[in-house]
């Protein structure tokens, strides 16, 4: 028993640490890029790259818990291979 809430209070301290580490992506970089927006709590896992239109990842739409800040592309553009935010039917 004393093992398992040792265990959770492990993960719980390091969560708080890399949640508390400063984000390495700002609302102002974002807000720089063509077509990107700033999320500071990323949920989408799925089909943000015009790869995933060929080959879907085998993922939620919504994955579980919260993910690093980040730049996303804005609805109906995806990240193509130079890592660019392109409207969907410019996918190749």
């Amino acid at each position: 028993m004393s093992f398992s809430v040792l265990a959770v209070c492990l993960f719980v301290v390091a969560s708080t640490v890399v949640l508390a580490a400063p984000p390495s992506v700002t609302p102002e970089v974002c807000e720089s890029r063509e077509n990107e927006v700033y999320y500071k709590c990323q949920l989408e896992a799925c089909y943000t790259t015009c790869q995933h239109l060929k080959t879907p990842p085998p993922c939620p739409s919504i994955a579980a818990g919260c993910f690093q800040p980040a730049c996303i592309c804005k609805g109906g553009f995806l990240r193509n291979a130079e890592g660019k935010c392109v409207p969907e039917d410019q996918c190749h």
